[in-house]
């Protein structure tokens, strides 16, 4: 009887308890001036929350060996270069912090401003007040997703599943994106040397060769030989298309076949 009796005013006490709770919590959500401004500061300000908060990829590979030697930062290259979702919430992810970096600015500036003699008639202690608002004051505070995590993992099973095995990595996505720019500025670089070699090589035609050939004397500028001598004449870049060079009479010399292939694309 009386086990029964303690656990009904353990019960009804909890309850006055969460009522008085509740009902402190919206005295000060009515009366505090600090919650009032943040309020009015959190309508200014719009963030984007459609954003994922983790992306994960994963590869399953068909040999041990090729697990082994497989590097998790390749799964990430292959998902994060021309990959929509992942450019849409960079885009997004990036405005929220631009939009967070002056929200948190102003909110930083906001300090509680009730005094010991304004809430004397809220029958509530000046301790308890301010312990209350800054409490609903961080869980009213905006908090926009900043980041996201891109997981990815590789995986192998043997062919009787007796045997699994995993491994994995996150990256953040801004990281991801930094490295995603990287890749396609390295690309383009590649590509455009790639097409500066192809027009310093098609600026070599037969009348430029021959050209060359006859302000040398049909000579190999290195051993002297001739066709005479029974040597085939190449007309060579002194500066190699690979390094920079260009398709110029100043950049050009007769060579034989043996002092050209010789020369590689060294520079003499």
């Amino acid at each position: 009887m009386y086990t029964g009796l303690a656990i009904l005013l353990i019960f009804v006490y909890l309850i006055i308890c969460s009522i008085l709770s509740a009902r402190r919590r919206r005295i000060v959500q009515d009366t505090s001036i600090l919650l009032k401004k943040l309020f009015d500061i959190n309508r200014q300000y719009t963030f984007d929350w459609s954003v994922q908060r983790a992306y994960t990829y994963r590869i399953s590979l068909n040999s041990k060996p090729k697990y082994d030697r497989y590097e998790l930062i390749d799964l990430l290259d292959e998902n994060i270069l021309h990959n929509d979702e992942l450019s849409q919430a960079v885009t997004k992810i990036v405005s929220n912090r631009s939009i967070y970096e002056s929200y948190s600015k102003e909110v930083e500036k906001l300090k509680s401003e009730v005094t010991p003699e304004e809430i004397k008639e809220l029958h509530i202690s000046y301790s308890k007040y301010v312990k209350i608002e800054q409490k609903l004051f961080s869980e009213e505070q905006l908090r926009p997703i900043l980041d996201c995590e891109i997981t990815c993992i590789a995986s192998y099973t043997s062919p009787q599943r007796r045997n699994h095995y995993s491994k994995s990595t996150k990256y953040s996505i801004l990281d991801a994106s930094k490295r995603a720019k990287m890749i396609e500025k390295c690309t383009e670089e590649k590509n455009s040397e790639e097409m500066r070699r192809k027009r310093a090589r098609s600026k070599m035609t037969d009348k430029m060769r021959y050209s060359i050939l006859k302000r040398d004397g049909f000579r190999c500028q290195i051993c002297g030989r001739t066709a005479n001598d029974g040597v085939k004449l190449h007309v060579d870049h002194i500066m190699p298309v690979s390094k920079g060079g260009e398709t110029e009479p100043n950049n050009l010399r007769t060579l034989c076949e043996a002092c050209n292939l010789g020369k590689s694309d060294e520079i003499e």
